[in-house]
Formats: C-alpha cells, sequence, structure tokens
C-alpha cells in the first residue's frame, strides 16, 4: 500500500469507522485506492509539468495532488454539501485553476508562441 491508500485508510478509519468496516478486505482496497491515485497523479503531473523544471515543478505538482483529494479524503454521503460562497476565496482558487486548465487545453498560441512567430 502506497502513501495515498495509507492517507485513505487513515482517514476513513477516523472519520467513518462504520464504512471502514463494512470493507470486506481492507488492505486490497486502500492498495487500489492508493495505485489509482498515484496513476491519476502521474498523468496529471505530466500534462501540467514544464519540462524545463523536471521533477522540481512543485505547483503542478500540488495540483495534480488536489485532483485525488476527493479519492483520498472522502466525504460522507449522508453529509450534504453546502453551497460555496461565489466570493469567498476557495471559489476565487477553484475559478483560477479551472481557467489554467481551460488555457492549457485551448488551442490558440500564447503570447511567447506568437512573438516567435512575428520574428
Amino acid at each position: 500500500m502506497n502513501h495515498y491508500g495509507l492517507k485513505a485508510k487513515q482517514h476513513l478509519l477516523q472519520h467513518f469507522p462504520d464504512q471502514y468496516g463494512a470493507i470486506q478486505d481492507p488492505e486490497a482496497y486502500f492498495t487500489e485506492i492508493g495505485e489509482e491515485a498515484e496513476r491519476q497523479v502521474s498523468s496529471t503531473y505530466l500534462r501540467l509539468s514544464k519540462p524545463e523544471l523536471g521533477e522540481k515543478d512543485l505547483a503542478a505538482r500540488m495540483m495534480a495532488e488536489e485532483s485525488v483529494q476527493e479519492l483520498i479524503y472522502p466525504t460522507s454521503p449522508e453529509q450534504p454539501e453546502e453551497p460555496m460562497d461565489p466570493d469567498s476565496a476557495m471559489a476565487f482558487s477553484i475559478q483560477v485553476q479551472q481557467d489554467l486548465w481551460a488555457a492549457m487545453d485551448s488551442d490558440q498560441p500564447d503570447s511567447t508562441t506568437l512573438l516567435r512567430q512575428e520574428r
């Protein structure tokens, strides 16, 4: 079990012991969650990271790990999620991340590409 699986296991044990108790094979279950989280983090990191930074692109690593938070730290289905205040710092942060994703996915050249083409 990798560190993502261990985090998921500890979270479920602490916050949702009844759900943890219902798992037939906790070792296999959390090993699978950890492996899936690792695959998602690796895939997302590869898409986000800047090649010139190599493995040191901490911003891309943080964003990639953020993408698996619900997998590792699930919320209880009994707890309805409260609507987010659209003026909150979290809402702003989410909007910035969504804008970054959209910019990365767009086929539009960025300003450095346009400058190179003009020369």
